[in-house]
């Protein structure tokens, strides 16, 4: 009995955080000047609030901008923005909420070995030690493989908290 209360619960507050589907398309991002980009990548922004409850809010106006390139939108988005490889600048997103203004630098991740990582971790977890061991070599055989020149660059997603302004 205990226990399914305890279920209950828990999933009521899980339900709670659940993210808002998005439903507007990608947001491309537009060049200030020539980037010669290697290809795209994608990258979600959200937005919450914590004034009073934790709760996603929708449509808060945002900017992502880098050297030789921006793109403006609401969010919950997914954001377009271009793979330069190693070349992939450091960029800021800044977004007001009710007057709020949330600002953050984002360092460019190497998409391709993070998921490369993510995989191997996933596919070693819950063996204790050699589970870690094994995770490492993989993890490190699939890095030697790869052709580095093919690597995809991108940003990671993005949670914007808000805490209300205080007057």
């Amino acid at each position: 009995m205990n226990k399914a209360i305890l279920l209950i619960g828990a999933g009521a507050i899980l339900s709670a955080c659940a993210a808002a589907p998005i439903e507007q398309e990608p947001i491309p991002y537009r060049a200030t000047k020539t980037l010669n980009e290697k290809g795209t990548s994608n990258f979600t922004v959200r937005t919450y609030s914590t004034k009073g409850s934790y709760q996603e809010v929708k449509g808060v106006p945002c900017q992502f901008k880098a050297d030789g390139f921006y793109a403006d939108f609401v969010t919950p988005a997914v954001v377009v923005s271009p793979n330069m490889g190693p070349r992939t600048p450091v960029a800021s997103l800044t977004c007001t909420y009710e007057g709020e203004k949330y600002f953050k630098i984002v360092q460019p991740i190497n998409d391709t070995t993070t998921k490369i990582d993510q995989n191997a971790s996933a596919a070693g977890a819950g063996a204790g030690l050699i589970g870690v061991i094994v995770t490492g070599i993989s993890s490190s055989s699939q890095r030697a493989r790869r052709d580095a020149n093919l690597d995809v660059y991108g940003y990671p997603d993005i949670v914007a908290q808000f805490k209300g302004v205080k007057n």
